[in-house]
């Protein structure tokens, strides 16, 4: 059986210096960037340009958008559309809780 790696997996934070590298790159951006047109130009991997960006509060990406972009040059029907975006997602997973949490808390303990 073959031998498994070790990964770090861990979440980058605002105050991660990676965010900042990010978003200065970004600030010369002025059009949405793909995670792939990101990792080309940067040499970072997907899952860092996911992880820096959910941790910067000026790089935004939503459902359904083109990849992602500096609020700076974010036009106003752009910024609501991203806005919209969120907070549907955030409805969407509260009702998913709730319907779980009715299902779980109505049915019989399991004991370990």
């Amino acid at each position: 059986m073959p031998e498994q790696l070790q990964l770090t997996l861990t979440r980058a934070l605002p105050e991660d210096p990676g965010v900042a590298d990010l978003e200065r790159w970004f600030e010369e951006q002025s059009t949405w960037k793909s995670a792939h047109e990101i990792a080309a130009e940067t040499g970072w991997n997907d899952r860092k340009i996911r992880d820096l960006a959910s941790a910067s509060d000026l790089i935004i990406s939503s459902p359904g958008r083109k990849g992602y972009r500096h609020i700076r040059h974010v036009t106003s029907d752009e910024y609501h559309a991203y806005r919209n975006g969120r907070r549907s997602q955030c409805r969407l997973m509260l009702a998913k809780v709730i319907r779980t949490d009715r299902i779980f808390y109505r049915r019989p303990p399991v004991t370990p």
